[in-house]
């Protein structure tokens, strides 16, 4: 019996620790466990120039993005953003280099832990809001700041603002299910009417 007094006790402990993580490595390390290596999100997209929504999903290293009258394909090697309104392809390899989720949504956070240094510039109800500054001073970026939200034992992100030294671009996200999802795949046959620039 005492046993399991002490097994129940360890496990609800656990959780405890799962729903209200103390520190900013342990809420990054939650985020990655709870993405997976497939997911999807709506997104909203504002800047200073408007607002603009869409919705991306990410299957192992590939990943389809849809933004207004833009479209990305990626197979984690080549990326072929499509301009519906222009019709126009453009064709070049992944910057596996780039860390916003616009441009290659596959590290938009698996970078956080090696590539930032992050602290937590706020405490909320359900979560908190992460300071994520580079350590590497070419990227352009001043800094990030993530938010993030403990649902249903897991960490979901929220809304990330890229702050590039004076401009910001605001993203705000929420889940989509992806059990019933196909992601769509780099089909050229689609587009055979567009023009096609190529960076390859």
């Amino acid at each position: 019996m005492r046993r399991v007094i002490s097994l129940l006790f360890g496990v609800l402990l656990g959780c405890l620790n799962l729903s209200a993580q103390t520190t900013a490595q342990e809420w990054v390390a939650g985020l990655n466990a709870s993405l997976g290596s497939r997911y999807a999100y709506n997104i909203a997209v504002t800047t200073a120039d408007g607002s603009i929504s869409g919705y991306y999903m990410v299957e192992g290293d590939g990943y389809y993005l849809t933004l207004g009258v833009m479209e990305v394909y990626s197979d984690g090697k080549l990326r072929y953003e499509i301009n519906n309104e222009r019709k126009e392809v453009t064709e070049d390899r992944v910057n596996l280099k780039a860390v916003d989720l616009l441009t290659n949504p596959t590290r938009a956070f698996s970078f956080i832990d090696k590539e930032f240094t992050v602290t937590i510039a706020q405490r909320l109800t359900q979560g908190v809001v992460l300071k994520l500054v580079p350590r590497d001073t070419s990227l352009g970026i001043s800094h990030i700041l993530l938010s993030l939200s403990s649902v249903s034992g897991g960490v979901v992100p929220t809304k990330i603002v890229y702050n590039y030294d004076g401009d910001s671009v605001d993203i705000a996200l929420s889940a989509l299910a992806v059990s019933d999802k196909t992601l769509p795949r780099w089909n050229s046959e689609t587009y055979r009417a567009y023009d096609v620039v190529s960076f390859l």
